[in-house]
């Protein structure tokens, strides 16, 4: 019968009796958790803060709002911040945050960088185990040493972002789909289901990764008439569709929309140029090194697991397909690739058990100089990963924000050529600025008229539409001063400076 379940019984996996290998994979985790805590309460300056201190004030908010005995005035104003900012996603991980504060007793913004470690290398062990499964547990220490080890991986798992709270039940969901595939029981198929349908509520993105993988399983598993028909199936899609459908439909709906419509719609003229793949692959090359992405494609047409090797296939086209869609990010946000991280990691996984295979054959000299050679290839990218976490200290910096803040006057609004969309003001100065363009946007809003065939503004008409009802005029970013001659000349001989600090000058709107 169609909904019958069939056990066909499985090889053991592969995992060696000798205590120290035992204990090898969680010595790995514990060094790369012992890795990322270094400088753990320093701001997060370190890795894209515009999108950390954005979940930062949303967070903030969050916890004054449900705090009982918190200051109406400093409540209010945590508030306001919060929603002035849009949401992209479920604010999962900043709910989690703030209501790790109410049980601290305070808002320690270190926490959210502990949950994002913990994330990471929770994630790390469902990553082993199912590389263990597939190929072995020479692939399984492989792909997670890639893990952990990868620099991208080390700075990106210790921000706050919802990207490792995704990579984490990524990597859950495609644990659960191979136990699902293995095992062909309803509780793993309801299980691949529920978990499937968090991940995409996390975060939406991920489906390019996990809808090619788990469709692929399945019809490597039951064939794809036999899978139609199978009631389990059509369960765990059900389940896989139902949370994120519910919120991005009905809680964002004409959003989603418009956000695809903009960074994809804007800017699919992208994909006709060859300048696009090359920046793209030199972001590559930076983040993950092509050599070892080329070792990745390698290993994928060589995976021992048919099922498997046809998922990796699907999730390297499902991040192709991915930075189609967002063209213009795909090259400029690291994080945008790190849901690939532990696509590439499973990749390599069968040279791992190649490599071990190769060596047990050969004198323990040999074996030893191949280990030397992995330990320094893996220690020289680790070791400057390490002095860059510690070789920069940003207290200083979140203290000059703050002190901006309570220097900037406090009625009146603010107009501001500022770093980090305004959120570095907006969270260590509790002040919200309306944004004037950086040559950033410039380029952007260019890239995207000449695809509509719209014209860009003028000058005089976009100063007219930035500083309207607007009373001052902050500038923290002198170098894109400088980039914009008709603005500083504007701002110099039209209208006085009233006040000037460390990092800043204010201007007076008023001629």
């Amino acid at each position: 019968m169609a909904g019958e379940m069939t056990n066909s019984p499985q090889k053991r996996p592969d995992w060696p009796g000798k205590p120290l290998t035992w204990l090898l994979p969680l010595i790995l985790l514990v060094f790369g958790l012992g890795l990322r805590l270094v400088d753990l309460t320093d701001p997060p300056f370190d890795f894209h803060p515009t999108r950390q201190l954005r979940a930062a004030i949303i967070a903030r908010g969050m916890y004054y709002e449900m705090l009982p005995d918190a200051d109406p005035v400093l409540r209010a104003q945590a508030s306001q911040l919060r929603m002035t900012l849009k949401s992209y996603e479920p604010q999962v991980f900043e709910r989690l945050v703030a209501l790790a504060y109410l049980a601290a007793g305070g808002e320690t913004l270190w926490i959210a960088r502990l949950f994002a470690i913990l994330f990471w290398c929770l994630g790390g062990w469902f990553l082993f185990d199912l590389a263990r499964r597939v190929v072995s547990w020479a692939g399984g220490m492989t792909a997670l040493a890639f893990y952990l080890l990868l620099p991208l991986a080390i700075s990106a798992s210790r921000s706050f972002q919802p990207d490792p709270l995704v990579t984490l039940w990524l990597l859950v969901s495609l644990w659960t789909a191979t136990r699902w595939s293995q095992q062909r029981t309803w509780r793993w198929a309801l299980a691949t289901g529920l978990v499937a349908g968090l991940t995409l509520l996390i975060k939406v993105t991920a489906v390019f990764f996990l809808a090619p993988a788990v469709i692929l399983l399945v019809i490597d598993t039951w064939g794809l008439r036999q899978a139609l028909r199978r009631w389990e199936v059509w369960a765990a899609a059900g389940l896989t569709a139902l949370l994120p459908a519910a919120y991005y439909i009905a809680q964002m709906g004409s959003y989603s929309a418009s956000y695809f419509e903009f960074w994809t719609g804007s800017f699919y003229n992208l994909w006709f140029e060859p300048s696009f793949y090359i920046q793209w692959l030199k972001i590559l090359d930076r983040l993950f090194n092509l050599a070892l992405l080329v070792a990745g494609v390698i290993g994928v047409a060589i995976f021992p697991a048919q099922g498997p090797r046809k998922a990796l296939l699907g999730m390297w086209l499902g991040y192709g397909l991915y930075g189609l869609c967002f063209p213009f990010q795909i090259r400029s946000h690291e994080y945008y690739s790190l849901m690939f991280v532990p696509v590439a990691a499973l990749s390599l996984a069968p040279l791992g058990k190649l490599l071990l295979d190769a060596l047990k054959t050969k004198p323990a000299f040999w074996r030893l100089i191949a280990a030397a050679a992995l330990l320094v290839g893996a220690a020289y990218p680790v070791w400057i990963t390490y002095t860059g976490l510690i070789g920069v200290d940003y207290a200083g910096e979140a203290a000059a924000w703050s002190k901006m803040g309570q220097e900037l006057p406090a009625e009146g609004q603010i107009v501001a050529l500022t770093h980090d969309y305004g959120v570095r003001l907006g969270y260590y100065g509790w002040r919200f600025v309306h944004l004037w363009p950086g040559s950033e946007e410039f380029n952007m809003l260019s890239m995207r008229a000449s695809s509509s065939g719209e014209e860009a503004a003028d000058f005089e008409t976009l100063f007219q539409a930035e500083t309207h009802n607007m009373d001052y005029f902050l500038v923290t970013r002198f170098d894109q001063l400088e980039a914009q001659p008709l603005l500083k000349e504007r701002l110099y001989t039209q209208y006085p400076i009233i006040a000037q600090g460390n990092g800043y000058i204010l201007f007076d709107l008023e001629p």
